[in-house]
């Protein structure tokens, strides 16, 4: 069981078009969304508060979800030190990307 709730990460996504997990637990699982992250230059806006991982972290949130489907559906460089630092913070992490996370 992934335990909520959740802190959905949007990464560089350009387009709301990519982040269609993100979008399906906003739309489907509201209560269980507290809030967004999002990297510099990320196209897809949820409407939801903008939270850094620490600030998620103190309003309650429990998994970090990768919310965007990206090309190759790869877990991008760019997102990894947001990944970690979330891991190391005692985040869950939870993804539908071909790239399994231990990997």
């Amino acid at each position: 069981m992934i335990e909520t709730p959740y802190l959905l990460f949007l990464g560089d996504a350009p387009d709301m078009l990519a982040a269609k997990v993100a979008i399906g637990i906003r739309d489907w699982r509201p209560e269980n969304a507290i809030g967004q992250i999002r990297l510099p230059g990320c196209g897809a806006d949820l409407g939801l508060t903008e939270l850094s991982l620490a600030e998620a972290k103190e309003a309650g949130a429990k998994t970090l979800v990768i919310g965007v489907a990206n090309r190759g559906g790869v877990i991008s460089a760019a997102w990894k030190e947001v990944l970690i630092k979330a891991l190391e913070m005692g985040y869950d992490l939870a993804s539908g990307l071909h790239n399994l996370l231990r990997d």
